[in-house]
């Protein structure tokens, strides 16, 4: 399997979830007039945090499937972090 899947697969579990309380936090405190930019910079802390959440507490055991692929723990947290980093300055940019 190709290591750019695996990571594609690993973090589209990541995306809905912070994208929608990414949003829901920039409509109640920043209010609707800049909600991008502020779904942007929400998204760019929560990504973190729910990876942390759904990976680390709840699904601790799906380390060892990426593990098996050649992917370590370092990898996979800082793809997360990458990634957080350009879907939310993107967001924060439009």
């Amino acid at each position: 399997m190709n290591i750019f899947i695996a990571l594609w697969i690993f973090y589209k579990k990541l995306i809905l979830p912070s994208l929608a309380v990414s949003i829901l936090l920039a409509i109640i405190f920043i209010g609707p007039v800049k909600i991008i930019l502020g779904t942007g910079i929400a998204y760019i802390f929560l990504t973190p945090v729910f990876h942390y959440l759904l990976y680390d507490l709840t699904n601790a055991n799906q380390y060892y499937f990426y593990h098996n692929l050649g992917i370590s723990k370092l990898l996979l947290w800082m793809n997360s972090i990458i990634t957080s980093l350009i879907i939310g300055l993107i967001l924060m940019l439009i």
